[in-house]
């Protein structure tokens, strides 16, 4: 059974968003940089609204470093582990899980996404 999958690359300039189910790709989004964010809860009320929309539990991974994984998007606590939801569970992945040296040339190009969208999650492991 697929799982909905949702992978967030957070960087400088931006943060990426990729939507999955199985190997369907479904939605890929380039939004302003989480610190411009007004509203602590805007990436959380983004992904429930995924989730409602799609009626489905989401799998969320989220990629980031342990020390930066609490200030993303507030998807994370102050221990890098990531927040669990009604609607969503996020696992927080290791930066240095996108390959290194590779950087993506234009808002179509997510690969990279892809392969952390295979992350482990919880919720897929209690089905």
């Amino acid at each position: 059974m697929h799982l909905y999958a949702v992978t967030i690359v957070r960087e400088n300039t931006r943060t990426r968003l990729l939507l999955s189910l199985g190997p369907d790709k479904l939605l890929r989004a380039v939004l302003p940089p989480g610190r411009r964010q007004r509203h602590k809860r805007a990436a959380a009320a983004l992904i429930e609204g995924l989730s409602l929309w799609l009626d489905s539990p989401l799998c969320v991974v989220l990629c980031a470093d342990a020390k930066d994984a609490s200030l993303c998007l507030g998807l994370a606590d102050e221990l890098g582990r990531g927040e669990r939801a009604l609607f969503f569970e996020v696992e927080v992945a290791p930066r240095r899980a996108l390959a290194h040296g590779v950087r993506l040339s234009v808002v179509g190009d997510f690969r990279l996404l892809h392969q952390l969208a295979l992350w482990p999650s919880p919720i897929a492991r209690t089905r």
